[in-house]
């Protein structure tokens, strides 16, 4: 959202809780002499209604107004000497497929890559064979994954979490 819309909402969100104060002020004659103001249908509830409602209005373009409107990043920008390069983080993520694909012992896997100001942050979750020694897989996952991002992107990769989930058993259809 634009920042004079944001501006606007905020003031519009300020205006009505001046105006429900007013009623407010108007309704239990908080103020001598501005009973005048209301009319003669307006009894106590109704307009007690209406300041409450301006109250919630108030709220609602009050948050709307200072709602921050950044989005995660799609791409990681990098800068060269011949100008920036983006790369997004669905290349990132396949690249750390890649690796994943390539090391023996691992079933399935899901990824997710997120940056941050110390680097990129991989969540891996993966499923191993039976009997695959799992400190040696996961430890060997981890550095070929560091390694082979940061060489194909030039990003930092501060951390590379593995989440076995399970163990891939195969079970033969029993047959009756």
């Amino acid at each position: 959202m634009k920042t004079l819309i944001r501006v606007i909402l905020v003031f519009l969100g300020l205006l009505f809780i001046g105006g429900a104060f007013f009623l407010l002020a108007v309704n239990y004659n908080l103020v001598p002499g501005l009973a005048f103001y209301l009319p003669a249908w307006a009894d106590e509830n109704i307009v007690l209604g209406a300041a409450i409602g301006m109250l919630v209005l108030a709220l609602i373009f009050i948050l709307l107004g200072l709602r921050s409107s950044k989005k995660p990043a799609d791409a990681i920008m990098k800068g060269s000497q011949f100008g920036e390069v983006a790369i997004s983080i669905t290349a990132i993520e396949n690249l750390v497929l890649r690796v994943i694909q390539q090391t023996q012992g691992i079933k399935d896997v899901s990824r997710q890559v997120t940056f941050t100001q110390d680097g990129l942050i991989i969540n891996v979750k993966i499923r191993v064979m039976p009997d695959v020694p799992m400190p040696g897989v996961t430890s060997e996952l981890q550095s070929k994954i560091k390694e082979y991002v940061e060489e194909m992107t030039g990003i930092t990769v501060h951390e590379v979490k593995v989440n076995v989930e399970n163990i891939v058993v195969d079970q033969a259809p029993s047959t009756k």
